[in-house]
Parts: C-alpha cells; sequence; structure tokens
C-alpha cells in the first residue's frame, strides 16, 4: 500500500474506511478498537514523503453517501442512547463522542473542527445528494465542504470528464454556498499490478509545509474548506492561477469596466483543447472558451487575458486536452 502511494509522488493520502467491512455501527468497544488500530496503522506508515490520514465514508444521519475528516484523531460512536451525553471519557480511548442524529453529527464536526462532504455526488448512493438536504442547517454550515468529484460520466464524446460535479459546483454557487469539490478515488485494493495512475486523481493543496501526522493535519482541512488548491486527472496543472491578483477561494473586486486579469500557467502532457472561464450571477451560468489547438504535446504556457464578470457572483477556470483529461480550480468570489 505504502509503496505503491509512494511510487505515484502522492504526498498525502485520506482514507474512507469502513464502507464495506468492519465495524461502523458497533458494537461500540469494537468500534473503538477498530479506530484505534486505523489511527495506529496512519502513525505508524506515515513519514516525511507520506502522509497517511484517517477518515470514514459513515453514511449515517445526513443521508447519501458522504465522508468525514478531522484534523487530529477523535473517537465517536454512531449511536447514543436516551439520556447518554455527546460526550464522555473513556478509561482507554479518552474522549469518546456518541451520535444519534444529523445535529449530533453537526456538532461534532463544529467541536472537533472536522469536515463533511457528498462522495460521489448526483450518482449511485448519493444520486439525490446533495440537492436534497441542500436547505439542512449541516449543509449550510461552513463544516460541510461540499461534495466530491471522480471521472465520472467517463464519456469521450465529451470534451471533458466528469461534468456532472462540475455543474453541481456551479449550482452550489448560484445558491449562494461557498462549497468546494474535492477529487476522489475508489479504490478498494492498492497493489503493484492494480492500473492505479488511470483511477487516481489529484489535488494540489497550497500549504507552507508538510504537515506531520504527530503535530496534527489541520493546515489540510483548512486549504480544503477554504479552497486553496486544485484538481487534476495527473497530465494538465496549474501551478499558477490568479485573478486581479487573488488565489481561489478569496474575493477579487472589479473595477468599473467590470473586466478582471487572469493569470494562469498550465504544464500539459497532451496537446491542450482549450481554457473554460465558468461564473455566473446567482441564476445563469456562463461558459467563456479559449482556443488551445496550436499546442503541442508536452508543454507549458503562461496564459495571461481579461474576461468581463460584471453582473457575476463568481468566477472559476477549467482546463482540457484533446483526450478529456483536465484540471479545474475552486471557486473565485466577486465583491458585489
Amino acid at each position: 500500500f505504502v509503496k505503491v502511494f509512494k511510487k505515484t509522488g502522492i504526498d498525502i493520502v485520506h482514507l474512507a474506511e469502513f464502507h464495506y467491512t468492519a465495524h461502523p455501527q458497533g458494537p461500540d468497544e469494537l468500534r473503538l478498537l477498530e479506530l484505534k488500530m486505523l489511527f495506529e496503522m496512519c502513525k505508524k506508515y506515515s513519514d516525511s514523503q507520506l502522509l497517511l490520514l484517517p477518515g470514514e465514508e459513515p453514511n449515517e444521519f445526513f443521508g447519501g453517501h458522504w465522508l468525514e475528516f478531522f484534523p487530529k484523531e477523535v473517537y465517536w460512536i454512531m449511536s447514543r442512547k436516551k439520556g447518554q451525553p455527546l460526550f464522555e471519557t473513556h478509561p482507554v480511548y479518552g474522549k469518546i463522542y456518541h451520535i444519534g442524529d444529523k445535529d449530533d453529527m453537526l456538532k461534532l464536526l463544529e467541536m472537533e473542527q472536522g469536515l463533511a462532504w457528498t462522495a460521489h455526488a448526483r450518482t449511485k448512493g448519493s444520486v439525490n445528494a446533495p440537492d436534497v438536504y441542500k436547505e439542512e442547517a449541516f449543509f449550510k454550515s461552513d463544516r460541510f465542504m461540499g461534495a466530491a468529484w471522480k471521472a465520472m460520466p467517463a464519456d469521450l464524446s465529451e470534451p471533458k470528464l466528469g461534468k456532472r460535479v462540475l455543474d453541481l459546483l456551479d449550482d452550489m454557487n448560484n445558491w449562494g454556498e461557498k462549497k468546494t469539490i474535492i477529487t476522489e478515488a475508489d479504490l478498494f485494493t492498492i497493489t503493484p499490478e492494480n492500473e492505479m495512475y488511470a483511477h487516481l486523481n489529484v489535488n494540489y493543496l497550497m500549504m507552507d509545509q508538510m504537515p506531520t501526522y504527530a503535530d496534527g493535519w489541520k493546515p489540510v482541512l483548512t486549504a480544503m474548506q477554504k479552497g486553496k488548491f486544485f484538481s487534476s486527472t495527473g497530465e494538465v496543472l496549474f501551478p499558477e492561477l490568479t485573478i486581479n491578483d487573488k488565489v481561489s477561494g478569496e474575493t477579487i473586486t472589479l473595477d468599473k469596466s467590470g473586466m478582471a486579469n487572469i493569470k494562469l500557467k498550465i504544464n500539459w502532457t497532451f496537446p491542450m483543447n482549450f481554457i473554460e472561464v465558468i461564473s455566473g450571477d446567482g441564476t445563469k451560468v456562463y461558459h467563456d472558451k479559449i482556443d488551445l489547438s496550436d499546442t503541442k504535446a508536452f508543454g507549458d504556457r503562461l496564459f495571461k487575458f481579461k474576461t468581463k464578470l460584471a453582473g457575476r457572483k463568481w468566477v472559476r477556470l477549467e482546463a482540457w486536452d484533446i483526450a478529456a483529461n483536465g484540471a479545474f480550480s475552486q471557486t473565485f468570489y466577486i465583491d458585489k
């Protein structure tokens, strides 16, 4: 497992455990023991090259499939008996939480500064999520980060992969929610024989340094929640992206002309197809494409251009190659 991920060059892996195996819903003592073993395994195999971080796909309380991520080891149980406190001190595991419903779960995320998000949104076990709970308090909380992207649909008659969740990001932006989209991968076995690259998506986080397991990994969650990252299938990278000198997740201000200055550096493998500037006004979504059919394989270029964003509330960027591989930024917000 560790050797495979290190060979990919990935620095941080967040796990999504206990979906089909183990005992997520108890018995309580067995669940706590399995959490302890998960934490010990992550600590053992984390080093300066790879940070292996615990996480679960609980799929309880909120509806649909969703993931959780805490900035440190947190012991919690997916049940709360009548009259039982939200948390208590366990003689072996220390502070443990008893979670019985969506309100308890939100309190846990708030108290421990964790994040939750919809897994494989708008398909499979999340076919109606997050839409079905978009008015819920837990979704509107900043502890509910947004949703996860994967290359579904992988329809090569389309110029891009994963349109379903990219459209969701636009919808969430127009709902007025400051949410982010992280890329994910469903990998049930990790072996050298697996075709890992085809299934992996990568998120490049803006952080000053690599966190350590011992000191906690809050900077990872902060970057995710604040939109300080871009995501890629691997063949297209955004080593630099600013709009009016701001980075993704931040708020830009337009001058009287309503024009914005965009600076985007792209590294690519296959010849590029286009850059797309996507923006919205709270109701409609607008798409502006820049043709890149003049590019060749294995290149890089710094693009500088202006785009009119008068009347818009948000903007984000994507870039796709001729094989529908690509990268996408998180959202920039526009001051009224």
